[in-house]
């Protein structure tokens, strides 16, 4: 008869890891499978990075099923020699297992640490039974969700690539926007052009990186200026703004430092957060006088929150007064963007057949939580209209922040377990038409510039890798501005 087993929930882990005096370390190594998630846990709490090691000896009932364990693949450690270790397992019954790795890593300074068992550190100490574990719960429905994600992402490497243009690019059907966007398909009178995507059924492409205006309401004035002047330079004609931007600030700096000289190059994008007609008919006006030019390339009905605020918006006049503009000439396209419920995206679908483009998160964490990816997105590719990443570093998520564009001192994806080059060539893989940047500075924006200009598709393996990587991290932590 097997032992009864003492459950434990996420928090009562969480609660006593924030209460434990971890050792300070430069490297957390984690047994995997079952040391998986402590590990990475523990390495968030300690912001240091983190490496697993694949061991195999005793089955989901910590009973063995091999005479010793045995490392499942080869393993060497390549850092810095006499470094301090931290070495973690989620149960350590005979210590076989640690002791196993740990005459791996004889020329290190080496700490065991588990969460029920014999090791240096033990989180439950008191413990001794079995134990369940969260994580082990819900493997059952993890399992099938990863199926889900496999099956999705598998089909979009084709629809990506053929969003991606061939270098000279193709005739448009608008010869209007052709002039500007399109005459040389690699350059303009300022120079060459980031490489261009197809924009959904619009007629046009657009380079694969735009600059987001949020971050320009938050510079200094001449900050904004250069990162704009930084933009037009790398070869980015896609500017992102909003008139709730600094209260219309970031609007105004567009009409001061790029509309003036670059409109005729410049596709430029703003949204409303209004919800009735006549608030919406407001910020249109505002935005146009603001960025000091005739018509906006593309409006958006912004940050739709649910599908009640779908309905009420539609049933007040807001898409109403958007259908007008187009027709007035006032704006040429128009979407809807949000980050809060992919359902609200889903009910705007439903309501209007008339969108060009939506904004949504897109980074390799969302297949994991209230994912846009998996539940939006085949839609905007069934309908033909153009999908536009953000929060591709979760809006500071991915540093252990919890508010926008604030890094923090929670479990951090970037650096611990991806790079930045890997989140954005994460999304940059997927079929999005541009993916907005919120750059801090112009030298922030040149590395996004830099990493467009070297992009190389992954493929599908490489793709489900960094989305499992990052599975166990808490949704409500790393996407906090999800419902």
């Amino acid at each position: 008869m097997s032992e009864s087993k003492t459950p434990l929930s996420l928090d009562q882990i969480k609660q006593r890891l924030l209460a434990y005096p971890l050792p300070e370390v430069d490297l957390v190594v984690g047994i995997a499978e079952g040391g998986r998630i402590p590990a990475q846990m523990v390495a968030g709490l300690l912001g240091k990075p983190l490496i697993t090691v694949k061991v195999n000896f005793r089955d989901e009932e910590n009973q063995p099923h091999r005479t010793s364990p045995e490392f499942l693949e080869p393993f060497s450690l390549n850092f810095q020699k006499g470094a301090s270790i931290l070495l973690v397992d989620d149960v350590a019954v005979t210590g076989k297992t640690l002791g196993l790795v740990k005459s791996k890593l004889s020329d290190y300074q080496v700490q065991t640490f588990v969460f029920k068992g014999k090791a240096d550190h033990v989180l439950f100490p008191e413990i001794k039974t079995c134990v369940a574990w969260p994580w082990k719960a819900v493997k059952e429905e993890e399992s099938h969700q990863n199926s889900e994600r496999r099956k999705f992402l598998k089909s979009l490497a084709g629809i990506t690539a053929g969003m991606m243009l061939p270098f000279g690019g193709k005739a448009v059907a608008d010869m209007d926007q052709q002039n500007r966007f399109s005459k040389d398909p690699n350059r303009d009178r300022f120079g060459d052009l980031l490489p261009k995507r197809k924009f959904g059924n619009t007629g046009i492409e657009m380079t694969m990186l735009g600059l987001g205006g949020a971050h320009i309401a938050r510079m200094s004035e001449k900050e904004a200026e250069r990162t704009i002047e930084t933009a037009l330079e790398g070869g980015i004609r896609f500017f992102d703004n909003a008139e709730s931007y600094g209260n219309g600030l970031a609007e105004r700096r567009y009409g001061m430092f790029l509309t003036p000289k670059y409109r005729d190059v410049a596709f430029i994008q703003s949204k409303t957060t209004a919800r009735d007609a006549k608030t919406a008919k407001a910020h249109l006006e505002g935005s146009l006088k603001r960025m000091n030019t005739d018509f906006l390339d593309l409006w958006f009905i912004h940050a739709v929150s649910s599908p009640g605020d779908v309905d009420y918006r539609i049933n007040n006049g807001v898409l109403d007064v958007f259908l007008e503009a187009q027709q007035s000439g006032k704006v040429k396209y128009i979407g809807f963007s949000g980050h809060s419920d992919y359902k609200a995206h889903l009910r705007m679908l439903e309501k209007s057949d008339t969108m060009q483009a939506c904004q949504m998160p897109v980074n390799a964490f969302d297949p994991n939580y209230k994912s846009f990816i998996n539940n939006v997105m085949p839609q905007l590719i069934e309908k033909n209209i153009a999908p536009i990443a953000m929060k591709t570093l979760a809006n500071g998520g991915f540093f252990g922040g919890t508010s926008h564009f604030m890094h923090g001192n929670k479990p951090k994806i970037v650096p611990n377990v991806l790079t930045v080059e890997e989140a954005l060539y994460f999304s940059w893989s997927l079929p999005v038409s541009v993916l907005v940047t919120g750059a801090d500075d112009a030298k922030m924006l040149r590395e996004k510039i830099d990493l467009a200009k070297r992009f190389k598709a992954l493929d599908e393996a490489k793709r489900l890798e960094l989305v499992e990587k990052v599975a166990d991290f808490d949704g409500q932590f790393v996407e906090y501005y999800k419902v």
